[in-house]
């Protein structure tokens, strides 16, 4: 059997690609070796983001309900994990069922690359005029003696019960997004991080979130170094922790197909290397995880997806600039959002949510808007702390791909009352516009 496309992986790339192209025409088989949604739906935001809905609202219930002259009770039980399950299982079904209902064909099985032109899976040899390698990634195992005691940041997501007590390896995303989800469920969380947690985010952010931690009764220990795992121990340079769960959340690596070394790739630790449109090879493409870039994110791998396949059915006109940036999020309460880099920019403004008649309304008023403009007076950098920022960064992400002036934004009529408000009066901050808040007669907040 002969196909336009072979797509190896039926994960977030993988159902994107072979959707699109099915869609546009093209023959397409969808190879998943083990569950499509791959690692979003079945390990990562999927589950996790469920546990943080939870666990927000476990928290948070009785503060809101005061807040709103309300009177009620809410509990913990243990139907929330088999929940948990029904939406993982749904949401990685619907991802094969969307690829079989643009006109894809969809097969369960681990895919051989044994030529540039063929691969083999459950016994059969398929043939393809372009390869799209969509394999994702999987987690990275520290080198610590003793670390086959523990549990991997794809695994924690997934207990269904909830230990005494955890210890967490790992200061980056899903460490920190695991720590705080276990604390308010009700587990003793020690969280290790070799250096300071979050190093790729701002100062402001890693501050606000270990405050987080910290109050939600995580033990925080930054720049210390595990020595060994021994006897349900985690033994490091500042002491022993004891965990009746260890978990780590060290990273990831790209996770490649079998047979790969057929193409003559370009590979590092990091992923596979690609051009501009995704593309490896004349005819072979990667998306996704597996290839090396800076924001490894399911809406980046959706992304790939996008410009891999308008590549292939050759509307380029559709691809955006090289240089498009990423936007990411981090799900602990309060959010965080950040898009852009905040060294390009010279200025910033910054606005509150207890200054937005929205968030007063509702009582969830931790956090702010901040953003960041150029020489050129550009917008190039905004960072949301606080409720909803998974749907704020994404006007910033607007503002800044398309380099938006900070003047324009700031003359921009957003509905009243509304969080994103915040955002046209952090721009208006610039211009001393920003009169929803209080300041003093030296013009300070």
């Amino acid at each position: 059997m002969k196909y336009d496309i072979v797509v190896i992986g039926g994960g977030t790339a993988g159902y994107v690609a072979g959707s699109i192209l099915a869609r546009k025409g093209k023959k397409v088989i969808v190879i998943e070796k083990e569950k499509f949604g791959g690692v979003c739906v079945n390990f990562g935001c999927v589950p996790s983001i469920f546990l943080f809905d939870v666990t927000f609202l476990l928290n948070r219930f009785k503060e809101i309900v005061y807040y709103l002259g309300l009177d009620g009770e809410i509990e913990y039980k243990d139907l929330l994990f088999s929940k948990r399950n029904e939406i993982v299982n749904y949401l990685s079904n619907a991802g094969r069922r969307l690829i079989e209902d643009s006109g894809g064909e969809t097969e369960l099985g681990e895919a051989e690359i044994i030529s540039p032109s063929e691969v083999k899976v459950n016994g059969r040899i398929v043939e393809f005029d372009k390869l799209i390698i969509a394999t994702g990634s999987k987690p990275m195992i520290p080198n610590i003696d003793g670390i086959d005691d523990a549990i991997s940041e794809d695994d924690a997501v997934n207990l269904n019960s909830i230990p005494s007590s955890m210890v967490v390896i790992g200061g980056g995303y899903a460490g920190v997004e695991i720590a705080q989800i276990y604390s308010r469920l009700g587990s003793q969380v020690t969280l290790l991080s070799r250096s300071e947690i979050l190093p790729t985010f701002p100062e402001d952010v890693r501050s606000v979130v270990k405050d987080s931690l910290e109050f939600d009764g995580v033990n925080v220990v930054e720049n210390t170094r595990i020595v060994k795992l021994r006897d349900g121990k985690v033994i490091t340079e500042k002491g022993e922790i004891e965990g009746n769960v260890v978990v780590y959340a060290t990273g990831r690596r790209p996770q490649l197909p079998k047979g790969i070394e057929k193409l003559g790739l370009e590979i590092d630790e990091c992923g596979i290397n690609v051009d501009k449109y995704k593309q490896i090879k004349n005819n072979a493409y990667a998306i996704g995880d597996v290839i090396n870039k800076e924001r490894k994110t399911a809406h980046s791998a959706m992304f790939d997806a996008l410009v891999a396949s308008l590549h292939i059915l050759k509307e380029t006109a559709f691809i955006p600039p090289d240089n498009f940036k990423i936007p990411v999020v981090l799900y602990t309460d309060p959010q965080v959002g950040v898009i852009g880099d905040h060294k390009e920019a010279k200025k910033f403004s910054v606005f509150p949510f207890a200054a937005i008649t929205r968030a007063i309304i509702n009582g969830i008023k931790d956090g702010y808007v901040k953003i960041g403009i150029n020489e050129r007076n550009e917008i190039v950098f905004g960072e949301v702390i606080g409720d909803k920022a998974e749907e704020l960064i994404n006007i910033l992400t607007l503002v800044v791909n398309n380099r938006m002036r900070i003047e324009s934004l700031a003359l921009m009529p957003f509905v009243h009352p509304s969080l994103s408000e915040a955002i046209v009066n952090a721009a208006k901050g610039f211009f001393d516009l920003d009169v929803d808040r209080y300041k003093s007669k030296d013009g300070k907040t």
